[in-house]
């Protein structure tokens, strides 16, 4: 029998009185509800035909030095920033090549710029590569002088706005744990073929320090990251240290509001994200503006705490109030959020789709049923999405890799 949202409430206030319950000890890692699986998704790897054109990005025996991975940051039709940290940044660069012409001598397309000195003299270094092609998979390769620190590896430019192909995406939240559950997650995200993630918040826990997000995030998505752009939103324990600093820090986000909101086409798709930690009036107005100078066809808003949740947690009714008439009156097909460790669809809202996916692999929590929602599963999960011209289908994969739900959502 299904908990009631209002049980939940109780169970809640139980935890945070300090009696003996812990919501988020442990997860399930498979769904045992089963919502409408009638779309099945396409699976496939989403890293296997860029490695197949560029090689698979392994450090080399001389890549001692790098102590934090390459990774892919802010990749559009014509640029992408790579990101990584070394002890040895005099000399750094990367080259760049076209995957169908790799004969050609490597040109490096810009030098490393090093933005600050940790521990033990490791440096955070950012090289912004320009002047590329849409929808074109390049190979790219760290050097220290003319040194190979790893292998050459690839990755595919964003699609152009009026480009028809199908787009693919992954989402998740509240995942950087380090546990068990998260590995088996990650592990079910290789059977899938996409081109950029999407986060919803609390990326690194269980404060949002240096050290977690390399352990919790660096160290478990080093090979997605390598060959994958990442975009996450800030979650309240991203804030427990430094106000955020060290996420901002270790992430190269688009321009608006200081790295902590901000937006960003792929395709037909405009996406913009929220941090619900900071100021929601300075944010909506953003938003706003941000969603009327946008003719993209697809909008997606994503953020952590969730307006609408029958979760632990629950929703957000002033974020809601904000929000809601702003992403009806531009059209906005989908809103994801997290904050609460486990999956709620909700019954389309004035025009408006919302999930909560808190279930990245930081344990999972009880949920209930409100009257907004269509299908709610306490479950460790990621959201797979296919986006064509007219539809919109969203696949809920668990961490064995069964999809347990979907919809499909028409073009508004």
């Amino acid at each position: 029998m299904r908990t009631s949202a209002v049980s939940i409430a109780l169970i809640g206030l139980g935890c945070l009185a300090g009696t003996a319950c812990d919501p988020n000890m442990t997860g399930n890692t498979g769904a045992t509800h089963f919502g409408d699986a009638t779309h099945p998704a396409e699976r496939g790897s989403p890293l296997l035909a860029l490695r197949d054109a560029c090689g698979d990005g392994q450090p080399t025996a001389t890549g001692s030095e790098i102590h934090r991975q390459p990774y892919l940051q802010q990749v559009t039709t014509t640029t992408a920033q790579i990101g990584w940290v070394t002890t040895q940044p005099d000399g750094e660069k990367v080259s760049i090549m076209p995957a169908q012409d790799r004969a050609r001598a490597t040109t490096t397309q810009s030098e490393q710029q090093s933005v600050g000195t940790r521990s033990a003299g490791e440096h955070q270094m950012w090289t912004q590569l320009v002047d590329l092609q849409p929808d074109t998979v390049y190979c790219y390769q760290p050097w220290d002088g003319t040194t190979p620190l790893n292998s050459a590896t690839g990755f595919k430019t964003a699609p152009s706005a009026d480009d028809d192909d199908v787009i693919h995406f992954i989402a998740f939240g509240d995942s950087g744990g380090g546990g068990a559950e998260q590995m088996d997650l990650r592990e079910q995200m290789y059977q899938f073929p996409f081109e950029l993630m999407i986060h919803t918040g609390d990326v690194a826990y269980d404060d949002g320090t240096i050290a977690q997000f390399e352990d919790n995030v660096f160290g478990v998505y080093a090979e997605l990251f390598r060959n994958l752009p990442f975009y996450p939103a800030a979650g309240n324990h991203e804030y427990h240290t430094m106000q955020g600093a060290p996420f901002r820090d270790v992430f190269s986000l688009p321009a608006g509001g200081g790295e902590k909101w901000y937006s960003f086409d792929w395709g037909k798709i405009h996406f913009a994200a929220l941090d619900t930690e900071d100021d929601y009036a300075t944010q909506m107005a953003w938003l706003d503006a941000d969603l009327a100078a946008s003719s993209a066809p697809w909008k997606i808003v994503f953020m952590h705490h969730p307006p609408y949740s029958s979760g632990y947690h629950g929703s957000d009714t002033r974020l809601r109030q904000l929000l809601s008439p702003i992403v009806e009156r531009h059209h906005v097909q989908l809103v994801l959020s997290g904050h609460d460790h486990n999956y709620e669809r909700t019954k389309p809202i004035n025009g408006v789709e919302y999930i909560v996916t808190g279930g990245g692999g930081k344990g999972t929590y009880n949920v209930g049923a409100s009257d907004f929602t269509a299908f709610s599963e306490s479950v460790i999960h990621f959201v797979y999405a296919d986006v064509g011209a007219d539809q919109m289908v969203l696949h809920a994969i668990d961490a064995a890799g069964t999809e347990f739900d979907s919809v499909i959502i028409p073009r508004t």
